[in-house]
C-alpha cells in the first residue's frame, strides 16, 4: 500500500511523546544524572521517557541520536545521561537531533546515507520556521 497510515500514526505518537519528554526536562534545573525521578523532582533522561510513558516508542531513535551527537555507540540510555562528560546541553541536542529525525519535513534519508530528495527540497526545508 503507498500510503501507509499505521507507520504515520506512530510517527506522530512517537513525536508527541517527545515533546512531553522535552518539557518534562525544559530547564537544566529539571534535569539530573543518577536518578529517574529525584527527590526535588528532577528527572534524568530515562525517568523522563518513562515518566511521559515514551521509553518503548523512543529507546531505539534516542539511542541513534546519541551515537551520532557523541560519535559513541552507549549501550543503555542510563549510560550515556550519567556518563561524567555528559551535559544538559548534549542531552538537549540528542533530543533535538531525534526531533529531527522523527520530523514529518524532514527529507527522506536513503539506505545509502545520502537525501533522496531533490537538492532543492533540503534548501526548502532550511528556510521553514522551527
Amino acid at each position: 500500500m503507498p500510503f501507509d497510515e499505521g507507520r504515520y500514526r506512530e510517527r506522530d505518537d512517537a513525536l508527541d511523546k517527545l515533546d512531553k519528554v522535552i518539557a518534562l526536562l525544559a530547564t537544566e534545573d529539571r534535569w539530573c544524572k543518577f536518578f529517574g525521578l529525584s527527590g526535588d523532582g528532577r528527572r534524568c533522561l530515562w525517568g523522563a521517557l518513562w515518566a511521559e510513558d515514551a521509553a518503548a516508542i523512543l529507546e531505539g531513535p534516542v539511542l541513534r541520536a546519541v551515537r551520532q551527537v557523541t560519535g559513541f555507540p552507549f549501550e543503555s540510555i542510563d549510560a550515556f545521561n550519567d556518563h561524567p562528560a555528559t551535559t544538559y546541553a548534549m542531552v538537549l541536542t540528542v533530543l533535538q537531533r531525534v526531533r529531527e529525525d522523527l520530523s514529518p519535513i524532514s527529507p527522506p534519508v536513503s539506505r545509502y546515507g545520502r537525501s533522496s530528495a531533490p537538492s532543492g527540497w533540503r534548501v526548502f526545508v532550511e528556510i521553514l520556521p522551527a
